[in-house]
């Protein structure tokens, strides 16, 4: 009898199984953004900033991508397929767009920062990680759509689209003290020091910034448990007092590489 019982059970196991996994696809999607203003987009400037017809110009939160050449320096690789694939999405939309601002709604360059939807709602953004147009970044107080964005980039990282398809990663250890600008970074972490303003973190010969202002994204002792193993980083390489750091303003911006 229990037999027969299991054996009507598997069509309710399987579309149970089908549920949770569609539901977990569901949960994995950015929400959509259906109703609010709509904006005419005037120009794209490049993959991650884009200007509107009343001139103000929005930077696109959650994504960094490839930068484009300007004075003598030259376009960074797949800059230009980032800015084609904003203008296509712009583009399928009308040039109308509707903007989510964050919680920090300007930066130190008086860009307004924002989410992007399109007319009928899909996250711009999202599609971007997801097609590998660029990399997936934080600044606090920014953190709506993390877990979605983070996503969307995984899938592209495992598809190899985009700047995926280069193996971005390169490693701390020989690091030419030439190297600056957006990077992912593998090394092991030698040691945490404290300063008064700061943790410490040592990869290699560069320095991984974390202001204490910004220790209430980490958990208590998630830092000093990081000594010793093997991590990928991402941020901005500065050459600063004869090194090279990189500010950390979210545990996002550091992924553990050892099997613990």
């Amino acid at each position: 009898m229990r037999v027969k019982r299991l054996r009507n059970a598997g069509p309710f196991l399987l579309l149970l199984f089908l549920a949770l996994l569609f539901s977990s696809a569901v949960d994995a999607s950015c929400p959509s953004l259906g109703s609010g203003e709509l904006f005419e987009v005037a120009e794209i400037f490049d993959g991650d900033t884009l200007l509107l017809s009343d001139g103000r110009r929005i930077r696109l939160i959650g994504i960094n991508t490839p930068e484009t050449g300007w004075e003598e320096k030259p376009d960074e690789p797949h800059a230009k397929a980032a800015k084609r694939r904003l203008e296509r999405l712009v583009s399928d939309s009308g040039k109308r767009i509707r903007l989510e601002k964050g919680h920090q709604q300007k930066d130190r360059y008086r860009r307004i920062l924002a989410h992007v939807y399109s007319q009928n709602g899909k996250n711009l953004i999202e599609a971007m990680l997801q097609d590998g147009a660029g990399f997936q970044i934080v600044f606090p107080p920014n953190l709506n759509h993390l877990q979605c964005y983070r996503a969307a980039e995984s899938r592209a990282r495992a598809a190899g689209r985009g700047v995926w398809a280069d193996a971005p990663v390169i490693e701390a250890v020989g690091l030419a003290r030439s190297v600056e600008g957006f990077r992912l970074l593998s090394g092991r972490i030698e040691s945490v020091e404290k300063s008064r303003r700061s943790f410490w973190l040592k990869i290699a010969g560069v320095k991984l910034r974390v202001d204490r202002s910004d220790l209430g994204h980490f958990k208590e002792g998630q830092l000093e448990s990081l000594v010793g193993q093997r991590v990928e980083v991402r941020g901005w390489i500065r050459f600063y007092k004869g090194s090279q750091r990189i500010r950390i303003r979210h545990p996002s911006a550091i992924r553990k590489l050892d099997a613990k």
